[in-house]
């Protein structure tokens, strides 16, 4: 990180503070979208406001936390960055910002100790965070063993599978405004004496149906696994040792059931806290939201946000695959974006005491992407290419170079997060206004929005149909592709049934030149390695976590997946899902053709399944 914030800075921000209003061009499906999600509705549930007066009320909303003096230049600026599709800050701060109660937070953790008080209490708090439409994250390895004793009686115990299927169940009841299902993160510390529970309790399809699980394992359980080792299982409440197994045997089966249905996904609980900058004060993080990209400390929550990197690419003849993106509006647009997040915490409305002091000290932020995926094919870069590795990595470390700067700069002005004195910049001269700055969250919603592709993912298919809110489906097509194919003469028109037939990709089809076949790969085109890989570029400069998903084929196997699962830890990455094609009944995104159907979710994440089933888009967790 910079010692110092930069010249190059202080102009960003005085291009902010010059920019000039005007109005956004959203797509029909983006527009169907925000109507069915986003904008306001009277006592009738009639919608109220357009898409502009959205951003408008969001901007005005998010100004009120500046100094009075230049409130209504913030506006402007924070209006500027959406209205050109360069920015959006997440779902719930575009629904609540300006309302009665903005709970602008999209995820929150709380903890999960081993006593009736606790469990009643989280459950009660949880319930009201999800009736507000945040998602919810537990770790439940202090939960005594499925048959322990209680109050010196044996065999009482009720374990924290069962547990956390009555979190599950509850989720269900509690939907904001009727409308926004919240979700649940499930985490089982590896060394649990019910892990084995655990791991299989999503065996039956359709079971814990709003609960993404994930196995919390450490490098010393990777390291049993690869040595062959024995592993033993703890009581926490006695902490006496009840069982040591092989750790291959409890990973195969991990991986088995991980190839079956998608869960468990795996939290590499030191990797998440290995450059934590509160580790020596306040101990590890153990638990994640539902979409696993932010760890959380019990009561924190996550803001997120979202750059459009399209919006961004450089002209074509300055364009090179180490520098595909301005910088120079890209700094810009992140010190708007660092400030606007910042500002949702402070004027957001929390349901519980203990979130809002927990946010309000560390003041946690992850600013995202949409369309790498398009950017790279704008590019004619493919994804599975060392040249687009080596763009993620730039283009990361840029990000967080230029967050940086913002978020110390805004501490300059307003002083740094409350907490600073238990971090690492404790005695630092620039000290940052937030304890940590980007994240790699899914962007089902957001991508809709900016008609782009999702997050860091490569594109599904070149022609899908996306099931959102209600079962309403939203057909799309490639756009780029279409005018790619139309530059070399191609009739769309009959090509389109072609793709359709081909499981909705490109390969092998003999009227697409095999140069635009290499760049318009799908996602199960890329081979599961290269996924991973492109997590990990992401990963090594995002100081929160990355959402990712590694799509598998039918034919894909237990050994397979374990052997992504070791990558995954080794790369550095801080979790790791794999979804297998067809291994859900319920499924978000399809491409069809005439005898099959091939489908994965759009928004699967580094820790579970997809966030919401029932949608297709992480609605909890954008």
């Amino acid at each position: 990180m910079p010692v110092q914030t930069s010249r190059l800075f202080e102009s960003a921000l005085h291009e902010l503070r010059s920019t000039r209003t005007r109005q956004a061009a959203f797509s029909q499906n983006a527009q169907l979208l925000l109507q069915e999600r986003y904008l306001a509705r009277d006592a009738d549930g009639q919608v109220t406001e357009t898409p502009e007066a959205m951003l408008r009320r969001v901007a005005r909303a998010l100004a009120r936390a500046e100094q009075a003096d230049v409130a209504d230049h913030w506006e402007a600026a924070f209006y500027e960055v959406m209205a050109r599709l360069e920015f959006h800050p997440g779902s719930r701060t575009l629904a609540n910002a300006g309302t009665r109660q903005p709970q602008l937070a999209n995820c929150f953790v709380f903890p999960v100790e081993d006593s009736q008080e606790s469990v009643l209490r989280t459950f009660s708090e949880s319930s009201i965070v999800k009736s507000y439409g945040g998602g919810c994250g537990f770790n439940y390895s202090n939960i005594r063993p499925r048959g322990d004793e209680v109050r010196g009686n044996p065999g009482l115990a009720i374990g924290p599978v069962a547990l956390l299927k009555l979190f599950d169940d509850a989720t269900k009841l509690f939907r904001q405004r009727g409308r926004y299902e919240s979700g649940n993160m499930a985490i089982l510390d590896v060394d649990h004496p019910d892990v084995l529970d655990f791991v299989t309790a999503k065996r039956v399809d359709g079971l814990l149906s709003m609960t993404n699980i994930s196995l919390g394992v450490t490098d010393a359980f990777m390291r049993a696994v690869e040595a062959d080792a024995g592993w033993t299982l703890v009581n926490r409440r006695t902490g006496a040792a009840v069982r040591t197994l092989p750790a291959r045997e409890l990973f195969a089966a991990a991986c088995e059931l991980a190839c079956e249905t998608g869960d468990p996904g795996l939290i590499f609980l030191d990797n998440m806290n290995r450059n934590n900058p509160l580790r020596d004060s306040m101990g590890d993080i153990v638990a994640t939201n539902p979409c696993g990209e932010i760890g959380l400390y019990p009561y924190e929550a996550c803001n997120l946000g979202y750059v459009n990197l399209p919006r961004l690419l450089l002209p074509a003849d300055r364009r090179n695959p180490d520098h595909l993106f301005d910088l120079d509006r890209l700094r810009v647009v992140m010190a708007a974006a660092v400030r606007m997040i910042d500002d949702a915490i402070s004027e957001s409305w929390f349901p519980v005491a203990e979130i809002r002091e927990a946010v309000q000290g560390n003041r946690r932020i992850g600013i995202g992407v949409t369309g790498w995926a398009e950017s790279l094919a704008l590019a004619g870069i493919p994804y599975d290419s060392e040249e687009a590795l080596s763009a993620a990595t730039v283009l990361a470390r840029s990000m967080r170079e230029f967050a940086y700067d913002a978020t110390v700069a805004l501490a300059r002005e307003r002083g740094p997060f409350p907490n600073v004195h238990r971090s690492i910049w404790k005695d630092a001269e620039q000290q940052p206004r937030n304890v940590a700055v980007l994240a790699m969250p899914p962007s089902g919603n957001n991508a809709v929005i900016f008609d782009t592709s999702f997050s860091i993912e490569p594109f599904f298919a070149m022609s899908y149909t996306q099931r959102v809110f209600g079962g309403r489906e939203i057909r799309s097509v490639n756009r780029l592709l279409l005018r790619e194919l139309a530059a070399h003469g191609v009739d769309e028109a009959d090509l389109l049934q072609e793709i359709a037939e081909n499981g909705g990709g490109v390969q092998g089809l003999s009227r697409v030149p095999e140069d635009v076949q290499r760049v318009y790969r799908t996602a199960h085109d890329i081979t599961p390695e290269w996924h991973v890989r492109m997590q990990a570029a992401f990963q090594e400069h995002v100081d929160n976590a990355v959402t990712k998903t590694v799509n598998l084929p039918r034919t894909a196997t237990a050994e397979q997946v374990a052997a992504l699962y070791q990558q995954a830890w080794r790369l550095g990455c801080k979790g790791i899902t794999v979804y297998r094609d067809a291994s859900r009944a319920d499924q978000a995104i399809e491409a069809t053709r005439p005898s099959a159907v091939v489908t994965a979710p759009v928004t699967t994440t580094t820790s579970g399944v997809a966030c919401d089933p029932a949608d297709g888009t992480c609605a909890v967790c954008e």
